[in-house]
């Protein structure tokens, strides 16, 4: 009988722990994250965690891991106290009517895994309500064909490049919306935190859902680094299917095992290409899907330290700074041009990924908050190196792209702005050969920057469009502007059979039925 019970309390012990975990869990999410993505966190579970942020890994160690082992402790001494007196209450025979009556003691002594339960399903309820779990599982669980009707694959299209080929430097900068140059937006913008990448996108191309400067909305499967590099290049959004092999998401060596992107087509092309970040690449499936789609000679914290080119200890921040990267960016693109062949050289800032960013020697203390410094030392840093480019004898024959991966993530930052206002994802295309039909008053995704950027380059698309998006420079309606943002995400959430089988190359279960058949 003792064994029993002792059984029952580790049980109990253990379910209470789980509760406690989840709980730790929701509320560090919910301070962290400007908005919890289900599909983000699924892609996290199932991708390389290589290079993950060490205090950001440190933050969720403590706040989930260390506060809900503390707080099982802490609830299992106080439940060993009350039902020790309720013990001996039990076996004091004066007081048994009296135990009888006292429903604390009853349970705590009796109840022990009916209250862990209890205590696991109040959590599993915040976590589901909170997380919205039961719309994403509704919605990813409905089939739909719209991927299928709307995809066009670029092996079927005419896809014609100039005879005089231009080079192509893409910019990914980190976590850079346009709210941070609206004043409009609400508290904490009381200034314009961006001046010089709102001045080169007022200046040059600068697609627009507004009359000023604006850009793209933010669609599920798209909201953070790998998905949005992914998008840009591919036209198609990183849907998460739970059952798909990992390899499928970058864990091994391949990501979007059928999909055909940007560096592809520009490898086709006789393109060098090359992917500088100021991290580990592998974080999330970036090495393995630049290097599969491309063959990109991959630029980051390890090779740079192989190379002897960052002290063997170096780390700061991700990797290291964006000052760093920027120095390293000059150098790979005096390389590459020196050589007769078009390049496409592909970058991704780090100092203005949450919490606050990373404040380093170039940034000025003008404002309160360190995040809208590190904005402002990242605009300034930006606008430096494109003065920079400019200088360069490649500059006439390359066009450069500047984009947003994403919108902030930074929960603390924003949390005053208000509710109505439209964030968009920042971008700006300079020296481009071509002229846009329509620029402004657009409504647009960042997987139309897929086709967008190989007309910035002079290439001409058969229909304009690839994957899912459309050529910005067109005058043909995007998918956005078609359907609308909230009927589009929808559809782009639901579950697509086209796309596990066609993108992802998971097996077609009616196949194997048929191979089993037969």
């Amino acid at each position: 009988m003792k064994k029993k019970i002792h059984m029952k309390r580790v049980i109990a012990l253990f379910i209470l722990l789980l509760g406690n975990l989840l709980f730790f869990l929701t509320v560090w999410l919910l301070n962290k994250y400007d908005q919890i993505c289900l599909d983000q966190l699924i892609f996290q579970l199932k991708t390389s965690s290589e290079g993950v942020h060490r205090d950001l890994a440190n933050s969720a160690a403590v706040r989930v891991g260390l506060f809900g082992v503390v707080f099982t402790v802490l609830e299992a001494v106080l439940y060993e106290i009350l039902a020790g007196r309720c013990s001996e209450k039990l076996h004091n025979s004066k007081l048994y009517i009296h135990y009888r009556k006292t429903k604390i003691c009853y349970f705590f002594e009796k109840k022990a895994l009916t209250l862990a339960v209890g205590a696991l399903i109040v959590s599993t309820v915040l976590f589901v309500t909170q997380v919205d779990v039961l719309a994403y599982v509704e919605t990813v669980s409905t089939e739909s064909d719209f991927i299928e009707e709307h995809y066009v694959a670029p092996d079927s299209v005419n896809i014609q490049f100039p005879k005089e080929k231009r080079n192509l430097i893409y910019i990914y900068l980190e976590s850079m919306e346009n709210t941070f140059s609206d004043t409009s937006a609400g508290v904490p913008i009381t200034d314009n935190y961006i001046p010089e990448l709102t001045e080169l996108a007022g200046s040059n191309v600068n697609f627009s859902h507004t009359e000023g400067v604006g850009g793209a909305r933010s669609f599920s499967g798209t909201t953070w680094t790998a998905a949005a590099m992914v998008t840009q290049t591919s036209g198609v959004p990183v849907k998460m299917e739970v059952s798909a092999d990992e390899d499928a998401y970058g864990a091994g060596a391949d990501f979007l095992p059928g999909g055909i992107s940007l560096g592809q087509i520009l490898e086709e092309q006789g393109y060098q290409q090359t992917l500088l970040v100021g991290s580990d690449a592998a974080f999330h499936g970036r090495e393995a899907y630049f290097t599969k789609h491309g063959n990109y000679e991959i630029v980051d914290i390890n090779s740079l330290k192989e190379e002897g080119r960052l002290p063997e200890d170096y780390e700061v921040w991700w990797g290291f700074e964006d000052e760093k990267l920027f120095s390293f960016a000059k150098e790979e693109l005096t390389c590459l041009a020196s050589d007769d062949e078009p390049f496409n050289f592909t970058m991704l800032t780090v100092d203005t990924h949450f919490p606050d960013g990373y404040q380093c020697q170039l940034c000025e203390e003008i404002y309160e908050e360190q995040y809208a410094n590190v904005m402002a030392c990242s605009s300034r840093q930006v606008y430096e190196f494109i003065s920079w480019i400019k200088e360069q004898p490649f500059y006439e024959n390359t066009t450069i792209v500047i984009s947003g991966d994403h919108l902030t993530m930074d929960a603390s930052f924003l949390k005053e702005v208000d509710e109505d206002y439209v964030r968009t994802i920042y971008n700006c295309i300079i020296n481009a050969p071509v002229t846009p039909s329509k620029e402004k008053n657009r409504q647009f995704g960042t997987f139309d920057m897929f086709p967008t950027t190989l007309a910035a380059i002079g290439v001409e698309i058969e229909g304009d469009r690839l994957g899912l998006g459309t050529n910005l420079f067109s005058d043909k309606e995007t998918l956005t502007e078609q359907y609308g943002f909230e009927a589009l995400n929808e559809e782009l959430q639901k579950n697509s059979e086209f796309y596990n089988v066609q993108l992802l190359e998971m097996t077609d279960e009616e196949d194997i039925e048929e191979e089993t058949e037969e």
